[in-house]
């Protein structure tokens, strides 16, 4: 452990080790995990796409013991997280953490078809913002190494026939998500918008994909919290039960 690293609880059961004021866990991570665990229960071989220190693939092999995860992360210093991750929590041998560019083709080479590819891209296009000073949260929130499209075409290329495909993006980034899948084959099967409170604008998209045809689009809103007070809503919080979050 170094002094600018923290030791926290992830779920009852997961520790993760993250840097105290970098890019941390939080509720991004929490929503794609329960959807990516409720869009292919049965996944056996998951991709976790800018798998950063491990957090949505933590959660999904405590949720989905029969699975396993490979998660492919471009940040070196996010990686070694995701490795000592890994060990922190006796999952080595269920979760292999790649350093490397999900836009190269050669980071999955020989890899077979995953049952479920999941993601959250990064949203800020490069000059339409401040680039923090931190690496970590810059490499979070910028496109530094591509965005939704690139997750999409990555996803596509290695989703087998009866996969599901999640990604978590921002609230404006809906039609330009929902557009980027339909242009790389995959069929929108589920929208899911979640908000703080009840008629406040939406934080996240979550979009799930199917390979093939799908039928009719879901569309459903979940709110964190309620009109008022400050605990949790009665959906967020069977959310968190069922990733066994604290």
């Amino acid at each position: 452990m170094n002094d600018h690293e923290t030791i926290d609880l992830l779920s009852r059961t997961l520790r993760i080790i993250q840097h105290r004021s970098g890019h941390r866990a939080a509720s991004d991570d929490i929503f794609l995990a329960w959807a990516a665990m409720r869009a292919c229960p049965e996944a056996r071989r998951i991709l976790d796409l800018g798998s950063g220190k491990g957090t949505v693939a933590l959660l999904l092999l405590r949720g989905l013991p029969a699975a396993n995860v490979v998660g492919v992360e471009a940040h070196p210093a996010h990686h070694s997280l995701a490795l000592r991750n890994a060990a922190l929590n006796g999952l080595t041998d269920r979760y292999d953490a790649r350093l490397g560019d999900l836009r190269d083709l050669g980071v999955l080479d020989g890899q077979p078809a995953f049952d479920l590819i999941c993601g959250a891209p990064p949203y800020v296009r490069v000059g339409s913002g401040v680039l923090p000073k931190d690496p970590g949260r810059a490499a979070g929130r910028f496109e530094l190494r591509g965005g939704v499209e690139d997750y999409a075409r990555t996803a596509a290329r290695h989703l087998t026939p009866c996969g599901r495909a999640v990604l978590l993006m921002n609230g404006p980034g809906r039609e330009r998500a929902v557009s980027t899948a339909a242009a790389n084959g995959l069929a929108i099967c589920r929208l899911v918008a979640v908000r703080p409170r009840p008629g406040l604008p939406t934080t996240y998209w979550v979009i799930e994909c199917a390979a093939q045809t799908a039928g009719p689009v879901v569309e459903e809103e979940i709110c964190m919290r309620p009109e008022t007070g400050m605990k949790w809503s009665a959906e967020y919080s069977a959310i968190r039960a069922l990733l066994d979050l604290p």
